[in-house]
């Protein structure tokens, strides 16, 4: 095998678009955490009802 006459050097060129750190936002904006906030509270009130430690008498 013959020996190269000049070395060649590889280029790595960065894509333009922009590639995000984090995920995208909703377009709900915080809609869908409140909800999923309000759902787990809900529940935690359910379970403490039904094991008696909620005295509303």
């Amino acid at each position: 095998m013959r020996q190269q006459n000049k070395p060649f050097i590889i280029e790595r060129k960065l894509s333009r678009k922009t590639k995000p750190d984090a995920e995208k936002p909703s377009i709900w904006g915080r809609l869908d955490a409140d909800i999923a906030q309000g759902l787990k509270d809900q529940e935690d009130a359910d379970r403490s009802a039904a094991i008696g430690g909620d005295d509303r008498a």
